[in-house]
């Protein structure tokens, strides 16, 4: 077999493959009602106003103690 015939094969398998794993998730997904789909989305808005709460005091607090820190003078004489 030459390096063209290989290539084709593990492409054309590697397609058939895809085609396999697409069809096996859309067997496997079941479909949800609008209840669960709210709830889901409810969620996840939730989280992501709790991450971006933390994400805003964990800057907050990183500017007030870079903002204490550097009103006082370096002990270590190589950091200058």
């Amino acid at each position: 077999m030459t390096d063209i015939n290989v290539v084709k094969q593990i492409q054309d398998l590697r397609r058939d493959l895809d085609m396999e794993v697409n069809l096996f998730h859309e067997q496997i997904e079941l479909p949800l009602d609008e209840a669960l789909i709210h709830d889901k989305e409810f969620s996840r808005q939730k989280q992501f106003g709790s991450n971006l709460g933390q994400l805003s005091r964990g800057i907050a607090l990183s500017k007030w103690f870079r903002k204490i820190t550097s009103q006082f003078e370096s002990i270590d004489p190589f950091y200058k």
